[in-house]
């Protein structure tokens, strides 16, 4: 798991306690209905991401929730790991709400406060997988770039709370803002293809090379977008508030 970002993050990621997480994943995932879809570590990262770069009041079990259903507490309380994975999952929450906080995004807006859990299968990973029997070399073609999981994690998010999500007209000026970045984040799970171009095209200027890392480091900034876009949203109406309760 690492952060695949160009630029020098701003915050440093607790590896032990990021490994810990991801090890207590499993204790869930080998209790999971066999047709269930797989999260990783990636998924509930972006899922987190979304929450607290988002509109609305929410907490790290509503993630968990979410992604696992509510009864998701019982294979971690049959193993007696429960405690450890709520500590482990705040202590991320904490970390992601640390890198969003507003006066730093304020301060520096084109540093990068993000540290993603971003797994990359670079060949090195694909043989320890293939040489643990993990994975099988049919499905080497079938793995996930560098911040698919991710991204899907949070745009699931974001659908799932589309009601706060989606509050303005599309096409008013705060709409069109929100889908761009919106937009900027889902490009990264884009596949190869079409799709993916017209957006490149669209998006950049032909003499930039864009890769799957570019893709990434602007999903992070609008990510970081986002969340002061919300900020400011919340401002905007509190200030609206005031003026009616004062007429």
């Amino acid at each position: 798991m690492t952060n695949e970002s160009n630029d020098t993050p701003q915050h440093e990621l607790d590896h032990e306690n990021a490994e810990r997480l991801a090890a207590l994943l499993h204790v869930l995932a080998a209790a999971a209905e066999e047709d269930a879809p797989a999260v990783t570590i990636d998924t509930l990262d972006g899922y987190l991401h979304a929450l607290l770069a988002g509109p609305a009041e929410a907490a790290p079990a509503d993630a968990m929730d979410a992604l696992f259903g509510e009864d998701w507490p019982a294979p971690l309380a049959e193993q007696e790991q429960l405690d450890a994975f709520m500590d482990a999952l705040h202590l991320r929450w904490n970390e992601i709400g640390d890198s969003l906080a507003p006066e730093a995004l304020l301060q520096d807006p084109e540093a990068m406060q993000l540290v993603p859990l971003i797994t990359e299968f670079d060949e090195t990973m694909k043989a320890e997988l293939l040489s643990q029997g993990v994975l099988k070399p049919e499905l080497l073609e079938r793995l996930p770039a560098a911040g698919q999981m991710w991204v899907e994690g949070f745009m699931q998010a974001v659908q799932d709370h589309q009601a706060d999500w989606y509050a303005f007209e599309a096409e008013s000026e705060a709409g069109q803002m929100l889908d761009a970045m919106l937009m900027s984040v889902a490009a990264v799970a884009l596949p190869e293809g079409e799709q993916r171009q017209a957006y490149i095209a669209e998006a950049y200027d032909a003499d930039v090379t864009v890769d799957q890392h570019v893709l990434i480091d602007d999903a992070l900034f609008s990510v970081q977008d986002l969340r002061l876009f919300w900020l400011q949203q919340a401002a905007a109406n509190d200030d609206d508030g005031a003026d009616e309760a004062s007429s």
